[in-house]
C-alpha cells in the first residue's frame, strides 16, 4: 500500500506499507535498476542505457518477465514508440506475461499467465481514492477458471528453481492484507500526528487466522469492512489545511528555505546540477524555454522564415471517455459509444480534402495509424486530437496501426530525470484511399481460448 506522505506536506490519511516484500531482495520491481522508463525499448534494441554521469553503459536483456496484478500495467501500449516496443520483444528470448485480459503486452508475450483481478483476491486489500479517503475491498467471486494470484505464481515458480518461497514470500496475501489494515492511519483532529484508523480485535485476528495484535483505532474493522470506505470529515478552520512555504512568506528571516540562499531560487544551480547528474539533458540553472523535442517548432522546416515541414501539425493525446488509460478499451459497448475519432479543426481539414467523418492517415516520426476524423471548431488550427490508451492493432503488412494507438505515433525522448514524451509530437494528415476498416467495436475480441 502506498504511503500518501508525499509532496502535499500534511494530509490527512494513509495506508501503510504492506511489508511484502523480502527486504533480501530488495523493492526491484518495475524500477528497472534506474534505466529511465522511455529507454527500455532502446535497452533491448541497442544493448546500453543511460546510466547518469557515468553515460551510456552495456546491458545484455534476454527475458522479459511482465506481472502487474492489480496495476493494469499494459507498457507495451502505454510506453512512447510501440513500433519498437513490439520489435523488442521479438527480439528477446523469452517473454512472460501476466494478465487478466490479453491487452497489448500479453498479445507480443510467448507465454501469458492468467491472474485474478481484484474482485477474485480472497484477501481483499486497500485502495486509495485521495489523500483524505481509504478504501477497503473484498472478494466479489471465486477466482475463474484457471486464474491464480501472482504470489501463488511465483511461489510456485520458487518452488521449481528449487528456492525456498517461504524465504523468499514470507507473508501470506491475508497477513499483507492484516498489515495494511492494522498499518493504516488518520491524522488526529488537531493536526500533530497520526493514529490507528482501525480498531482491531482478538476475535478479528482469530477469524482472519493470521498474527498480530489487538489495536485501538478510530473506527472498527467491521465497520469499515462494511462501509468499504473511510473519508476524513472537512469543516472550515480544521487543522488539516497545509499552505507550502507559508512561514517562510510570513517571516523569511526567522524561517529560512533549505536552499543555499534560504530563499526562492531563481538561479538554481542544484537543480541544474540534479537534472544534468541523470545524464538526459543539461538544464541551465536560470529559467528559460527550451524547444521540446517535437513541439511547435518541430512543425517547420524553418521556423523563422514560418515554412512548414513534413510534419506540421503538433498532436495532442488527450485523456478519452472510452476508457481510463487503456483499461476498459476492449470493451464493445464503449467502443460504440465513443470511437476512436482523430480530431482536426475544418480550416486544416479543408486544405487536405477532407469531410467529417472521412478515414484518415495520421503519420509521425515513429509510425502511422487510420482513424476517421471528426471535425470540431474548438480544437485550434494547426493542432490536431487523438484520445491515448486504445490498444495497438498492427498490420504487419502495411506497418499501419489501425486501432489509433497514440504510443504508435510518439517517441522515445527521455528528458529530465527520464520523464515519458507520450502527450505530444509532429504529424501529417491525409486521406486514407485504402480498404475502410471496420469500426472497431465490430472487431473480434481478443479472447484466447473459447469455451468448449
Amino acid at each position: 500500500m502506498l504511503e500518501l506522505q508525499r509532496f502535499w506536506g500534511k494530509i490527512c490519511l494513509n495506508g501503510a506499507k504492506s511489508g511484502c516484500l523480502n527486504p533480501k531482495i530488495g523493492v526491484a520491481e518495475n524500477k528497472y535498476y534506474g534505466m529511465a522508463y522511455e529507454e527500455i525499448w532502446d535497452a533491448i534494441l541497442n544493448g546500453e542505457f543511460t546510466a547518469s554521469v557515468r553515460g551510456k553503459v552495456p546491458c545484455d536483456i534476454r527475458m522479459m518477465y511482465s506481472i502487474f496484478e492489480d496495476s493494469g500495467s499494459n507498457d507495451l501500449n502505454q510506453i512512447a514508440d510501440i513500433n519498437k516496443g513490439i520489435e523488442a520483444h521479438r527480439k528477446l528470448e523469452f517473454v512472460v506475461s501476466g494478465d487478466i485480459v490479453l491487452s497489448s503486452r500479453s498479445k507480443y508475450a510467448d507465454i501469458v499467465l492468467p491472474l485474478t483481478t481484484p474482485w477474485e483476491k480472497a484477501a481483499g486489500g486497500l485502495l486509495t481514492g485521495n489523500p483524505e479517503m481509504l478504501l477497503c475491498y473484498s472478494q466479489v467471486t471465486p477466482p475463474l477458471y484457471e486464474a491464480k494470484d501472482a504470489l501463488w505464481v511465483e511461489r510456485e515458480l520458487c518452488t521449481r528453481l528449487d528456492l525456498d518461497p517461504d524465504e523468499i514470500y514470507p507473508l501470506s496475501l491475508e497477513q499483507q492484507t492484516f498489515n495494511q489494515l492494522a498499518g493504516a492511519t488518520v491524522m488526529k483532529s488537531d493536526g500533530s500526528g497520526y493514529e490507528p484508523l482501525l480498531t482491531i480485535t482478538a476475535d478479528d485476528i482469530s477469524a482472519m487466522g493470521i498474527e498480530g495484535k489487538s489495536q485501538k483505532g478510530r473506527i472498527s474493522l467491521q465497520e469499515f469492512k462494511e462501509k468499504g470506505v473511510y473519508q476524513v470529515p472537512r469543516s472550515p478552520g480544521d487543522k488539516f489545511t497545509f499552505v507550502a512555504g507559508k512561514a517562510f512568506r510570513e517571516d523569511p528571516i526567522a524561517n529560512p528555505l533549505p536552499t543555499a540562499s534560504g530563499k526562492l531560487e531563481i538561479h538554481c544551480q542544484t537543480l541544474s546540477a540534479i537534472i544534468n547528474a541523470f545524464g538526459f539533458m543539461e538544464l541551465p540553472p536560470i529559467a528559460k524555454y527550451l524547444p521540446p523535442a517535437e513541439g511547435i517548432e518541430g512543425t517547420f522546416e524553418d521556423f523563422k522564415t514560418g515554412v512548414k515541414g513534413e510534419y506540421p501539425l503538433q498532436l495532442v493525446t488527450i485523456h478519452y471517455l472510452r476508457r481510463s488509460h487503456s483499461v476498459f478499451n476492449n470493451v464493445p459497448q464503449l467502443r460504440r459509444a465513443f470511437p476512436q475519432e482523430f480530431m482536426m479543426n475544418p480550416i486544416d481539414a479543408e486544405a487536405r480534402g477532407l469531410k467529417h467523418g472521412d478515414y484518415v492517415l495520421i503519420r509521425s516520426r515513429h509510425g502511422k495509424v487510420v482513424r476517421p476524423v471528426a471535425l470540431m471548431d474548438r480544437v485550434t488550427p494547426g493542432v490536431v486530437f487523438l484520445g491515448e490508451g486504445a490498444w495497438v492493432e498492427k498490420d504487419e503488412a502495411l506497418n499501419i496501426d489501425f486501432a489509433g494507438a497514440t504510443n504508435t505515433l510518439n517517441g522515445s525522448y527521455p528528458t529530465g530525470q527520464g520523464e515519458e514524451p507520450w502527450n505530444t509530437c509532429n504529424v501529417q494528415v491525409e486521406k486514407w484511399t485504402g480498404k475502410i476498416p471496420d469500426l472497431d467495436y465490430k472487431w473480434p475480441q481478443r479472447i484466447p481460448i473459447e469455451e468448449a
